[in-house]
């Protein structure tokens, strides 16, 4: 019984003295995390995209907007109907369709 009892009273030292350490650490390295974030942020505004006013983008007669997101500056809308399935991207920035990828099926192998 006074085994364990050393025992849980070693573990629980341990504890502590653990606890101390991470907190100690934690400290001791919080200046250079503010220090990180501070030269990371830029010193003038970021820059705005210009105008670019109204772009009108063809879409297939019949063809309707099925899906659309956002990857990186660019934007994918997925075209559905009038045709084979299309996917349409844009590059908003400069206000024009950037390409196309039509997803046509393979034909059946027999």
């Amino acid at each position: 019984m006074k085994a364990l009892k050393g025992l849980v009273a070693f573990l629980g030292l341990l504890l502590v003295v653990g606890l101390g350490v991470l907190g100690y650490g934690l400290y001791t390295n919080a200046h250079l995390k503010g220090a990180k974030a501070g030269a990371a942020a830029p010193s003038s505004p970021p820059a705005t995209t210009a105008e670019f006013g109204t772009v009108q983008i063809p879409l297939p007669a019949g063809s309707r907007i099925e899906q659309m997101i956002g990857v990186g500056d660019r934007v994918v809308l997925r075209l559905v109907g009038g045709g084979p399935e299309k996917l349409l991207v844009i590059d908003p920035g400069q206000g024009r369709v950037a390409g196309a990828f039509v997803l046509a099926p393979e034909p059946a192998v027999r």
